[in-house]
């Protein structure tokens, strides 16, 4: 059983900025590097739903990214997620997202400041100065007392000269007394490598494709950068001058039931129906020009931010621990009403069509008694068809690989899965590849052919921000009348070829919007009837755009583990 923390020393410092594109992903990256090679073990973690930035950071650090959300988690369970995580870390660099204000609604709900203030951790600031002088100092003493938050440094990005430097410094260190930690230049293009559609990833096979080496020597040199530029003994006494964190409950051990139902999960009374959303979606950093390091090029289809990949080769993205190894958790499965019975094993796909996942997903699935086994789609390596019991297809991008895709062997093996019955659970990319095919530039890629649809890729977002989805329809892996929290990101769109029978319903949320739907049993709701409908079901295949994290959803990996162990 995993310990609650009575006290914890965790050194810690959120990155923010005043908006997206504001620097402060290559801050964060830079400050971890730089620490990193000063011999610093530094805990990465990333705000929001964003698998390149925390890859990024990943790869910069060497540890396994730790995405910290407040649409997902409570305040109480935020501290739980850092504490467990966190480890023998001496101190943690946490990226936020957007501007440091920025949330879902008019009251800054789910921002980076509500996460530092949950995580009590002093916040550095980068403020862009462009064509800035003495007004950085007002700009700076209204983001300090907007609300309550530790402002603890601030570090000035795009600076013309060093007298341009010199003044703005002085303006805010007189007029607010925060200290401005350094200053850093306008740089003539980006010191991480970049393409037209933005980073290069880890797992990218394109021709001008880098290795990791070559990844890690941008992130060095940006580390020199930040060195040169930036007073990192005093970013470090910020990040020590967090206060210790005291009784913080265990995050996997527990509380997933009290989480499912703080998440508003079940309504009170039957548990069946679900409670009201906002009516807003936070937009996350999920959009930027950058591609990520982490896995694949960041094409469209669900290109998030700058540095967000799940698996960046480093380290942090090795095969997950075999069950057999773990004890599993019986908690997770006693709130569902499922006896804790053998370990299963479900295969999942990484390579460069597929990589976005959580590893707090993994970790779900192995307290629920799953063993994972990587897979690729783009290998001619056999998989272990008989030992698998189940299947994970998490996003990705699919539309980078499309010929290799509709060559690969691997798709009828997943069609021979799904038509006997092997439980399947695919997120937006995995969702695509489960389509009849795939549309780029108007042309046909043939897939697994499971959905009678098409993924149509399309050249502007289709859906972004978080999503609740209400479960309409059964299905192996979630109640009927349970509240899915999510997020979606996606360039593509379903187009019906056929008759479908959608199991969500998002509010907010885009889902599976596109030209020519005609839904089974929907015809009343007009032509585009797929409209903030998501969930495709066929046997014991179930695909979404929906990207979930298993914390918040606690009896998806139960569930998702209690059905292969039926069909094993």
């Amino acid at each position: 059983m995993d310990a609650a923390f009575p006290s914890i020393t965790a050194p810690r410092l959120v990155v923010s900025g005043l908006s997206g594109g504001g620097g402060k992903t290559l801050l964060s990256l830079g400050l971890a590097r730089a620490l990193t090679l000063r011999g610093l073990r530094v805990k990465p973690c990333k705000k929001g739903p964003d698998y390149i930035d925390a890859a990024w950071l990943g790869l910069a650090s060497g540890r396994t990214p730790t995405n910290l959300d407040p649409f997902f988690l409570t305040d109480a369970r935020l501290r739980a997620l850092f504490c467990t995580s966190f480890g023998d870390a001496d101190l943690a660099i946490i990226e936020g997202n957007r501007g440091l204000y920025d949330g879902r609604d008019v009251q800054g709900s789910c921002s980076t400041a509500t996460l530092a203030r949950a995580l009590g951790a002093p916040v550095l600031l980068t403020l862009t100065v462009t064509k800035m002088t003495r007004t950085a100092a007002a700009v700076i003493a209204g983001l300090a007392h907007f609300e309550p938050v530790n402002l603890a440094g601030v570090v000035l990005n795009r600076v013309a000269s060093s007298r341009h430097a010199a003044l703005i410094r002085q303006s805010i260190e007189t007029y607010t007394g925060i200290p401005v930690l350094g200053e850093i230049p306008r740089l003539a293009e980006n010191p991480i490598p970049e393409r037209h559609m933005g980073l290069v990833s880890m797992h990218d096979e394109t021709p001008d494709a880098l290795g990791r080496a070559s990844l890690l020597a941008a992130l060095d040199s940006l580390a020199g950068l930040i060195e040169r530029h930036m007073d990192i003994d005093a970013a470090l006494r910020l990040a020590r001058s967090a206060p210790d964190l005291r009784d913080v409950e265990p995050f996997w051990e527990g509380g997933e039931d009290a989480a499912f139902r703080e998440a508003g999960t079940l309504r009170e009374g039957s548990g069946n129906a679900p409670q009201s959303a906002d009516a807003t979606a936070e937009e996350t950093d999920l959009g930027k020009t950058f591609i990520a390091p982490g896995d694949t090029t960041q094409p469209h289809n669900e290109r998030v931010s700058a540095a967000e990949s799940a698996s960046s080769g480093m380290e942090p993205s090795r095969p997950p621990e075999p069950a057999s190894t773990r004890k599993p958790s019986a908690s997770a499965l006693i709130h569902s009403g499922l006896p804790p019975v053998t370990p299963v094993t479900i295969g999942f796909v990484r390579d460069a069509a597929l990589w976005f996942y959580y590893e707090e997903n993994f970790e779900a699935l192995r307290r629920a008694g799953a063993e994972l086994v990587e897979l690729s789609l783009l290998s001619p390596e056999p998989w272990p068809g008989d030992r698998l019991d189940g299947l994970y297809l998490g996003g990705g991008f699919p539309e980078m690989v499309p010929e290799r895709l509709a060559d690969s062997p691997h798709l009828a093996e997943i069609r021979e899965y799904s038509m006997r019955g092997m439980p399947i659970y695919a997120e937006c990319g995995g969702f695509m590849v489960l389509c009849q095919e795939l549309q780029i530039n108007g042309k046909q890629y043939p897939m697994t052919g499971i959905f009678p649809a098409r993924a149509e890729f399309c050249p502007r977002p289709q859906g972004l921000g978080y999503v609740e989805a209400t479960v309409e329809a059964e299905n192996p892996f979630h109640p009927v009348g349970a509240l899915l929290r999510g997020h979606e990101f996606h360039y593509s769109r379903c187009v019906a070829l056929g008759e479908l029978e959608p199991t969500l319903r998002l509010s907010p949320g885009v889902g599976m919007s596109g030209p020519g739907h005609r839904a089974k049993g929907l015809a009343a709701e007009g032509p585009d009837n797929l409209k903030s409908r998501d969930g495709l079901l066929v046997r014991n295949t179930f695909a979404a755009y929906t990207h979930l994290f298993a914390p918040a959803v606690p009896h998806w990996a139960a569930r998702f583990a209690a059905a292969c162990r039926k069909n094993a």
